[in-house]
């Protein structure tokens, strides 16, 4: 035993403790247990046209529908964008935009890349008839440029020649006036609907030409998250965040790229990301100062349970795909206040649908459920803030179905059930994901448990000689302490207060020895 041990020893001998009295029980199977997701029921979700679709694509692959459903909502609302909203009151300007974050939580093999791909396909074909009208555009702007130069050339001669004679005043003021009437053609500009991989600058440059806002579809999002965390991107995160609101203008002042303002910043996010890495992610938050409730904006987040894998090998349900494939189109170029929506004024900047009054009695009803009993009993902060922003969702949502029906007018009951219907299903999901943040401390107390029985640390270790070991998870003294607060409570080591002489009481960890055993 090393002269560590036996000053170990010597300290228990003055606090009056003898490790072999310790009785020591069997040391229990540390598990993980998160909350099961909820069923996803289709026929209560969403409309028909939707359900069909969902089912039978989620079917065909197979993966779980929730995957599928999550896509599609979080698609529509950023086809739809920032060219019209909800006003969820009646007499006051809160104007809420259908732009929704949102992601797919799942293992590699449980389908997330198809499950997007069924989706986003709708998307492709969008920005491929758009990337066609630009040819066509650019052409016809090449013409119009050549007129305009060919226009300019001609009266900058008659400039000339008027200023060349004599008593040529009134031909040089009409020269003049024709070069001031000369407007140059406007370059044409493709309307885009998504974006994979792009910096925030030239986000910004897409969204000037882009009013109605843009979805940024990643197929890893830890790759997103993780790029706000980078040194000298900290204003990404801010811009982020400020698209989620949907409906304010954004400067971006830059030295070597000059100034651009976006009349409308409005971002939609989706993508998909394994458990173990947001598990992660969730984990650095939780322990930090830094929880500033992005995550908490991606509210369209599904964490479902895993789906058995079966060979299926059949046709589409038909229609299904192809109604789908009409609704983008139909929402990519709707005109909202054809379809009942009040237009914008001085103070409400986006035309804009209210709820009935039936729907209207359901909103003010979840409303005050959702203060006075969620947020108020709510025990976990993450979840607290999570609800915070639950009333955007509820009207986001209840704004996609009411225009996936085409719909005419206020938005009806039966769509403002629907959201509240996906507003408990997320909560369960939320509830699930949020999960992961204990699952993290419970897979760091494993992973002690482990170094414990290779003998990594001496018997009656302390917090300090955990944090010295640097092991992930473990490098403060708040992870080590949390730590080995679960491998007490399942009975791998125990505890005890040793008071030294002139000064503080040190808490002393002790092995189980049936831990080392399991090993050896």
């Amino acid at each position: 035993m090393n002269d560590r041990a036996n000053w170990n020893e010597k300290l228990d001998a003055e606090a009056g403790i003898e490790p072999q009295e310790i009785i020591w029980p069997a040391p229990q199977e540390i598990k993980i247990d998160l909350p099961l997701a909820p069923a996803f029921d289709a026929k209560t979700l969403l409309p028909p046209t939707l359900a069909d679709f969902v089912l039978d694509e989620a079917d065909r692959m197979p993966c779980s529908p929730d995957y599928i459903a999550a896509a599609l909502i979080v698609c529509l609302g950023s086809v739809i964008g920032a060219r019209c909203g909800i006003k969820p009151k009646r007499r006051d300007d809160w104007i809420v935009t259908p732009n929704l974050f949102g992601g797919i939580v799942g293992d590699p093999s449980s389908k997330k890349s198809p499950a997007l791909g069924a989706v986003t396909r709708f998307l492709d074909r969008l920005e491929a008839k758009e990337a066609e009208k630009l040819a066509d555009a650019k052409k016809i702007f090449a013409s119009e440029i050549a007129a305009f130069e060919a226009n300019q050339a001609a009266v900058k001669a008659s400039m000339k020649s008027a200023a060349g004679g004599k008593g040529d005043k009134e031909k040089m003021m009409a020269a003049m006036a024709d070069h001031q009437g000369l407007q140059p053609p406007e370059e044409p500009h493709e309307r885009r609907y998504k974006s994979n991989d792009s910096t925030v600058e030239k986000l910004g440059d897409l969204l000037v030409h882009n009013p109605q806002g843009i979805l940024v579809f990643r197929d890893e999002l830890i790759g997103l998250l993780a790029s706000w965390e980078k040194e000298g991107r900290e204003g990404d995160k801010a811009f982020y965040l400020e698209g989620w609101n949907g409906t304010a203008s954004f400067n971006i002042d830059r030295i070597a790229r000059g100034s651009l303002r976006i009349e409308n910043l409005c971002l939609s996010v989706f993508g998909g990301i394994q458990p173990e890495l947001l598990e992660h992610y969730l984990a650095g938050i939780s322990t930090s100062l830094d929880n500033d409730g992005r995550i908490q904006r991606f509210q369209v987040m599904v964490y479902p349970n895993a789906v058995a894998w079966e060979w299926r090998d059949r046709y589409p349900v038909k229609g299904a795909r192809e109604a789908v494939r009409d609704l983008f189109d139909r929402l990519a170029v709707f005109d909202p206040v054809q379809d009942g929506a009040a237009p914008n004024d001085d103070f409400v900047k986006l035309p804009h649908f209210c709820f009935d009054d039936a729907a209207q009695d359901i909103f003010i009803e979840w409303c005050t459920e959702l203060h006075t009993v969620h947020i108020a009993n709510e025990q976990n902060p993450m979840m607290v803030q999570h609800f915070g922003k639950f009333e955007k969702l509820f009207c986001s949502i209840a704004l996609i179905l009411h225009l996936a029906e085409g719909l005419i007018g206020p938005v009806q009951a039966r769509n403002a059930l629907r959201a509240a219907a996906w507003c408990k299903y997320l909560t369960g999901h939320a509830r699930r994901v949020y999960g992961l943040v204990e699952a993290a401390k419970i897979t760091t107390a494993r992973m002690v448990s482990r170094r414990l029985a290779e003998g990594k640390l001496d018997d009656g270790f302390t917090v300090r000689d955990v944090v010295r070991k640097q092991w992930t998870g473990v490098t403060t003294a708040m992870q080590a302490e949390a730590a080995l607060g679960i491998l007490e409570e399942n009975g791998h080591i125990q505890s005890s207060d040793h008071i030294i002489q002139m000064g503080r009481p040190t808490v002393r960890y002790h092995i189980n020895p049936q831990v080392r055993r399991a090993t050896a």
